[in-house]
């Protein structure tokens, strides 16, 4: 992403982050500016194959990048996104891949072809998140108009739209979604600092709770799905889907007077290991302040490493399946491997 668009977006973060309220209606959410001619391909999402010989790359060019994660060679480019691709994810038999776009749409394609299948549409603003259920049969994706829709994977035809609310005092985003393991119901995370509990067959919100102090940006699930993972205020909580209680926080380093933008949460397939990213701005000079980038003991809380060495947002973030390593991605084109044994990086990757 070039320099000029960079501070454009990063004066409107620090707008929303500095802001009590920041309304992204149903009613009144304007679509993204078009993309940047020449765009430097930053890092959005990142997603490893089972074996982990494939890495996904969603970036801010609109490309999805196959990357080989050993000699950084990149194997296949898919294009067809008109703006900043922000996910890029597997089906669970990887025969499928489904894509989240600035364009306000979401794609279904093909693996072995690269064909795409089906342009997912109706929403009216970016369109954030998108995921598979278990049995591959449904495809949903959610966005900053609050609508959160469900496909026919096989046909591309539009099951349910959910809406969790509707208001113009409120964010009405929803930032980030999962499926239950059994594929019965979505977990949401919304702008408005809830999280809300879906039942996919009725299309009933059944439970919702405030989860946040501000919005819920992330949301995954644990390494046994038996709980929930949210990122938001910068703030990492634990939750029992069980009995929906609270287990545990963790709070990443807080300059004082910056303001504080919430990146990405990932938790290490053993279960041991969460990690986190966010950014500090100078909300005087629109300058960062700090990229950080922390990863816990998951089960006892304990800032294991902290880690620096990216210019901008860490959007990507991933634990190889081993939990050898950590991946992280950023708006500044690079993709770094950091031992968990030693929290040093091993290598770096610059996308072009």
């Amino acid at each position: 992403m070039n320099m000029f668009y960079r501070i454009i977006q990063l004066a409107i973060l620090i707008t929303l982050c500095s802001s009590p309220i920041a309304p992204q209606t149903l009613s009144d959410c304007e679509p993204s500016p078009p993309m940047p001619p020449n765009v430097k391909p930053g890092v959005a999402g990142l997603t490893l194959s089972r074996d982990g010989k494939i890495l996904l790359v969603a970036a801010g060019d609109g490309k999805i990048r196959f990357v080989d994660p050993n000699t950084g060679e990149v194997k296949r480019i898919l294009t067809g996104h008109t703006n900043a691709v922000y996910v890029a994810t597997f089906s669970s038999d990887e025969k499928l891949l489904a894509s989240s776009s600035r364009d306000r749409t979401a794609r279904i394609w093909n693996v072995a072809t690269g064909q795409e299948l089906h342009t997912l549409g109706g929403f009216r603003c970016s369109v954030k998140a998108v995921a598979f259920s278990p049995d591959n049969r449904i495809v949903a994706a959610s966005g900053n108009d609050g609508m959160l829709k469900l496909w026919d994977v096989k046909t591309g035809k539009e099951l349910r739209s959910l809406v969790h609310r509707d208001s113009t005092q409120i964010d009405m985003s929803t930032y980030a979604f999962v499926f239950s393991r059994d594929g019965k119901q979505i977990y949401a995370a919304n702008g408005d600092t809830t999280i809300s509990v879906w039942d996919v067959a009725t299309g009933r919100e059944i439970r919702n709770w405030k989860a946040h102090g501000n919005y819920v940006f992330r949301l995954i699930p644990n390494s046994n799905h038996r709980g929930l993972i949210s990122f938001g205020d910068v703030v990492v909580k634990v939750w029992d889907t069980t009995s929906w209680r609270e287990l545990q926080t963790l709070s990443m380093p807080r300059t004082p007077g910056a303001s504080l933008i919430s990146g990405a949460v990932a938790i290490s397939d053993d279960g041991k290991l969460i990690a986190t990213t966010d950014v500090e701005i100078d909300p005087k000079q629109n300058a960062y302040l700090a990229v950080n980038t922390i990863v816990w003991n998951a089960e006892t809380g304990e800032k294991l490493f902290s880690l620096s060495g990216h210019k901008f947002d860490v959007n990507g973030l991933i634990f190889t399946r081993d939990s050898r390593f950590l991946l992280t991605g950023s708006v500044d084109r690079t993709i770094k491997f950091w031992d968990m044994r030693t929290g040093q990086a091993t290598r770096t990757l610059t996308l072009n």
